[in-house]
């Protein structure tokens, strides 16, 4: 199984981040929006599910704002793999991240890379490159609208790639 820890992106988001989207030409899109908490890794056996679901259980946190900011292309400007939507959840958001990966951690899953809060819109079906010298196709930042959403519950989830893009599964909900 291919886990991870995430937040979903409200349904009365999903246009907006339609919209920014479109702005972004070239990328295979994500259909499913959500911001992840941590990947767990590919391969995990079903028999660790429930040691993973009762340390989630375990973190308790207060309902909190997610802001969204602007997309932007990653891992930088020149050389772009995808495009993803800056969040800024504060500190309550820091909080809930590292008391998940404190919690993972205890039990075997270490995190993957550093916590950066981000929605992906979509990844490039080839790495935009420089052509014959020049600079590579400018893609733009997006314009920013201000749109939030309430955080009282995060996810477990199970992620099935495709070639027509990854599929997610819900595995447990745990509230605030």
């Amino acid at each position: 199984m291919r886990l991870f820890i995430g937040i979903s992106v409200p349904a009365e988001l999903h246009d907006y981040c339609d919209k920014l989207q479109r702005q972004f030409s070239g990328i295979k899109k994500t259909e499913e929006y959500h911001l992840t908490l941590q990947f767990l890794g590919d391969g995990i056996g079903e028999l660790f599910l429930p040691r993973i679901t009762e340390a989630l259980k375990s973190i308790k946190f207060k309902p909190f704002e997610i802001r969204l900011g602007r997309a932007r292309r990653f891992p930088n400007e020149h050389r772009p793999n995808g495009v993803w939507i800056d969040c800024d959840g504060g500190e309550a958001l820091r909080d809930l991240a590292e008391r998940i990966r404190k919690a993972m951690d205890k039990i075997g899953f270490k995190p993957d890379k550093p916590f950066l809060a981000h929605i992906t819109l979509g990844r490039y079906k080839e790495p935009l490159a420089p052509k014959g010298g020049t600079r590579p196709q400018m893609v733009r930042e997006s314009a920013y609208e201000n749109h939030s959403f309430r955080v009282d519950r995060f996810f477990l989830m199970e992620s099935h790639l495709a070639q027509e893009g990854a599929t997610y599964k819900t595995l447990a909900e745990l509230p605030a």
